[in-house]
């Protein structure tokens, strides 16, 4: 039986395929790299996954002799985007931070309906006309 998350299991074979490392060193690395960014096989998420393959595992891979260690960990990051759905459940694209951005300041659909309240319920400030310089 497995004692690690999905994720932990895919990036464990991974980074044993990749790294030519033996299954006991590869599952082993990772485990630190885990435990160093505070994370458990066993409840590793994704997104959580993505972190230690950035910042914490690339120094551990090299202390073993992994020459390509910031390439290997790149491919698993993007292994694990494609894989584990974070690409369309997890991962903030500049669309939605746009679109909701769009929601938030969107005018009241008639004028005076609200009682000249923004979305957020703060009075609005209705500009004057604007006066040229020198008229």
């Amino acid at each position: 039986m497995s004692e690690g998350s999905r994720v932990f299991e895919r990036v464990a074979e991974e980074l044993e395929r990749l790294s030519k490392l033996t299954r006991l060193e590869a599952r082993g690395t990772l485990r630190i790299a885990l435990r160093e960014a505070g994370f458990l096989p066993k409840n590793v998420t994704p997104r959580s996954m993505t972190v230690v393959l950035e910042r914490t595992l690339p120094p551990l891979l090299l202390k073993r002799g992994v020459r390509e260690a910031a390439m290997i960990c790149y491919q698993m990051c993007i292994l694990v985007r494609e894989t584990m759905g974070m690409e369309s459940a997890e991962v903030e694209t500049p669309e939605r931070v746009f679109a909701r951005i769009g929601r938030a300041t969107m005018p009241p659909s008639s004028p005076g309906a609200d009682g000249g309240r923004t979305p957020t319920g703060r009075l609005s400030v209705v500009p004057g006309p604007i006066k040229k310089l020198g008229s």
